[in-house]
């Protein structure tokens, strides 16, 4: 009966671990984090350029780098909170695992 409940615990514990959730928003930040560059490296240009004739172009571009920067930064700190949970769950996986069995000593 106790081998019974620790499988089906084993089993929700991999099925959990089978997609790295992580994964995808480390890669969002990445992404997001490139395009704010971007967005940002443009303002300082349109800046430097055109300061005093079109302030709003410049403006604009600074003001959409900073969103895409925030969101970036949203993505890593989920990411990283994910990642602390999927390793916890892996430390539990593995410690059923070895009370099951499963792995050769």
């Amino acid at each position: 009966m106790a081998n019974e409940v620790l499988r089906a615990e084993h089993d929700a514990v991999l099925s959990s671990l089978s997609t790295r959730d992580s994964t995808r928003q480390f890669a969002h930040a990445a992404v997001s984090f490139f395009g704010s560059v971007v967005l940002l490296g443009t303002a300082a240009k349109l800046w430097w350029d055109f300061a005093n004739e079109n302030p709003e172009w410049w403006m604009t571009a600074a003001g959409l780098g900073s969103v895409v920067l925030t969101y970036s930064l949203v993505r890593a700190a989920m990411g990283f909170r994910l990642h602390t949970r999927e390793r916890t769950q892996l430390g539990r996986l593995l410690e059923l695992r070895r009370s099951l069995g499963l792995d050769p000593a």
